[in-house]
């Protein structure tokens, strides 16, 4: 498809399209001659996807690279590397208990609990109930709720969504990383268990490095105060 059909397709400019190109976030196309270039479905759907994310997430260019480039490089591994893998670690990972559980039976206030619902992005099934996972969410966004962390002060949909970029970001580069490194090189069995085990160690690991980094931070906020007195 020529230039003009690029636009009409993707609903994207063509000095957008163009930058996205000098930029590395597109292809480029092919091209019979200087003046002639030709575009298919995978630069309408690549210019969807930046678009979405862009209005959808609020990402900004250089971490949608990230995305895209990430997206590329593990496409080769999805088919048949480690093919039981996410089904076997969700099985593990899971909570003891029922599979599925309704959200009024979480001790959250009825208002505050579809509050912490639209924030977390918590849909229930046709039957109303959530995951376990989810569940543990909303407790957890009501234990902080319970000591202060209300949405007057901040913490609210918008505090939400920046973990939930931030999480998906750092969960896809690691996705990357471990099975770039691991498929070919271990067997399955082997995968499962480092996946499993490393869940909770690198979590505590990031909890580590996320309180010193908070600690930092305040020390530095003190020295800068004190030096401007």
């Amino acid at each position: 498809m020529r230039m003009r059909d690029l636009e009409k397709a993707s609903g994207v400019g063509r000095e957008t399209i163009r930058y996205y190109i000098r930029e590395g976030l597109l292809p480029e196309p092919d091209r019979a001659s200087r003046n002639s270039a030709s575009y298919g479905p995978a630069h309408v759907s690549r210019l969807k996807a930046i678009k979405r994310l862009q209005e959808e997430r609020f990402l900004p260019l250089s971490v949608i690279r990230t995305l895209l480039e990430a997206e590329d490089a593990d496409r080769w591994l999805m088919p048949d590397a480690f093919p039981m893998l996410d089904a076997l670690l969700a099985q593990r990972l899971e909570t003891a208990g029922p599979a599925r559980v309704l959200p009024a039976e979480l001790d959250i206030a009825p208002d505050e609990l579809a509050e912490h619902m639209r924030d977390a992005q918590v849909v229930a099934d046709a039957d109303g109930r959530i995951s376990q996972r989810d569940a543990a969410i909303l407790k957890t966004m009501g234990d902080l709720a319970a000591i202060g962390f209300s949405r007057d002060l901040g913490f609210d949909g918008a505090q939400m969504r920046l973990y939930s970029v931030l999480i998906d970001w750092l969960t896809t580069q690691e996705v990357h990383q471990f099975l770039s490194h691991t498929a070919g090189q271990v067997g399955e069995d082997k995968a499962l268990d480092m996946a499993e085990r490393g869940v909770s160690l690198i979590n505590e690991l990031l909890g580590h490095l996320r309180t010193r980094a908070l600690l930092r931070k305040l020390a530095e906020r003190r020295r800068v105060a004190n030096d401007n007195r």
